[in-house]
C-alpha cells in the first residue's frame, strides 16, 4: 500500500507542477485539471465498490500511465493534444490518489489503521517533495519518470 500511496502522491504533484508548461491559458488548464480531478473522484467510489481495490488501482494507474506515455511520445505535438494527454494522466492519478485514502479502512483493522495511514502518508509526503524538482526537468523527463513509476505500481 505504501508503494501505491508514494506513487500516486509523487505523480499527482508532478502533474500539478507540470501544468504550467502545458500550452494555452493557465487558468483554462487549471480549470480542466480540476474537472478531471472531480470526475475521477466521482467515479472512484462506484468503481472500487464494483470491481474491488486491486482492479481499481490497476485501472487508475493504467489510465495515468497511458496519458503520460502519450505525452512522452508526442511531447512536441499540438497544444490541445498535449492538454488532453495531461488531463488523462491527471484523471488516472487523481483516481489513484483518492483510492489510496478510500481503500485504507477496508484493508486494515481499526487497531492498526491510524498507524498504517501514518506510515503510508509519511512516505507519500517525502516523495511529494521530489515532485517539484522532477517537474522542472527538461521534456520528456518528467513524464518519463511519471510513466515508469505508474507502470511499476501497475504491476505490483
Amino acid at each position: 500500500m505504501t508503494v501505491f500511496w508514494t506513487t500516486s502522491s509523487l505523480n499527482y504533484y508532478i502533474v500539478l507542477y507540470y501544468l504550467k508548461y502545458v500550452p494555452g491559458n493557465i487558468y483554462v488548464n487549471a480549470a480542466l485539471s480540476c474537472t478531471a480531478d472531480i470526475a475521477s473522484h466521482l467515479i472512484l467510489g462506484g468503481l472500487m465498490k464494483k470491481l474491488g481495490v486491486r482492479i481499481s488501482f490497476m485501472i487508475a494507474f493504467g489510465l495515468a500511465a497511458s496519458g503520460s506515455c502519450l505525452l512522452v511520445i508526442f511531447f512536441k505535438a499540438d497544444g490541445a493534444l498535449i492538454a488532453v494527454f495531461v488531463m488523462l494522466a491527471k484523471f488516472g492519478i487523481g483516481m489513484a490518489f483518492g483510492l489510496s485514502y478510500l481503500s485504507m479502512p477496508g484493508l486494515f483493522p481499526p487497531e492498526v489503521l491510524t498507524t498504517a495511514f501514518g506510515i503510508c502518508n509519511l512516505f507519500a509526503r517525502f516523495s511529494s517533495v521530489l515532485s517539484s524538482e522532477i517537474a522542472e526537468l527538461p521534456d520528456p523527463a518528467p513524464m518519463s519518470i511519471y510513466t515508469i513509476t505508474c507502470v511499476v505500481a501497475l504491476f505490483l
